[in-house]
C-alpha cells in the first residue's frame, strides 16, 4: 500500500520529532499504519512493548500511533506519564490531530500532536545537559 506521507514528508517529520525532543528528555515516536486494527490502543501498546520504549531511563516514552485507512489516532505514554498528564489529555490531543488530518495534511496533523507532546514533555521532563537519545527516531511501520 501506498504511504500517505511522500519520502520528503517522511523526513520533515522526523525533523519534527527531533526538533521535539531536544525540548524534552522524554523520548517520543511515531507509527503509520496502514492496516485495518480493531484494537488500536492494544496494536499501539504492542508497538510500544516491540519497539523498547519501555526501557526508557524515566518511563517517559511517549508513541503516536496513526492508522489513515481507519481515520484513526492513538497516542499512548509510559507508567511515568500517569502522575503527569491531566485526565483527557491524550483525548484532547487525538482530537486536535485528527481535525488537522480534516483540515489540513496527515503530516500537519502529526505535526500537531508532537508539537502537544513536546509542549507537555518539556513542562515535566525539561531537556538536561548530556541528555542522549535513547530511542531511534525514524517512523515506525
Amino acid at each position: 500500500m501506498e504511504s500517505i506521507l511522500t519520502t520528503e514528508e517522511e523526513s520533515l517529520l522526523v525533523d519534527a520529532i527531533r526538533e521535539q525532543e531536544l525540548r524534552t528528555s522524554a523520548e517520543i515516536r511515531v507509527c503509520l499504519t496502514y492496516k485495518f486494527i480493531w484494537r488500536a490502543e492494544r496494536y499501539a501498546w504492542e508497538v510500544f512493548d516491540r519497539t523498547g520504549m519501555r526501557n526508557t531511563r524515566q518511563r517517559n516514552g511517549a508513541l503516536i500511533v496513526m492508522m489513515p485507512r481507519m481515520k484513526k489516532v492513538v497516542i499512548i505514554g509510559d507508567s511515568g506519564f500517569d502522575a503527569v498528564v491531566p485526565e483527557g489529555y491524550w483525548k484532547e490531543a487525538v482530537e486536535a490531530m485528527i481535525q488537522q488530518m480534516h483540515d489540513a495534511t496527515p503530516l500537519e496533523a502529526l505535526r500537531e500532536g508532537l508539537k502537544r507532546l513536546g509542549d507537555k514533555l518539556s513542562i515535566h521532563w525539561p531537556r538536561e545537559e548530556g541528555d542522549v537519545n535513547e530511542l531511534p527516531d525514524e517512523i515506525l511501520k
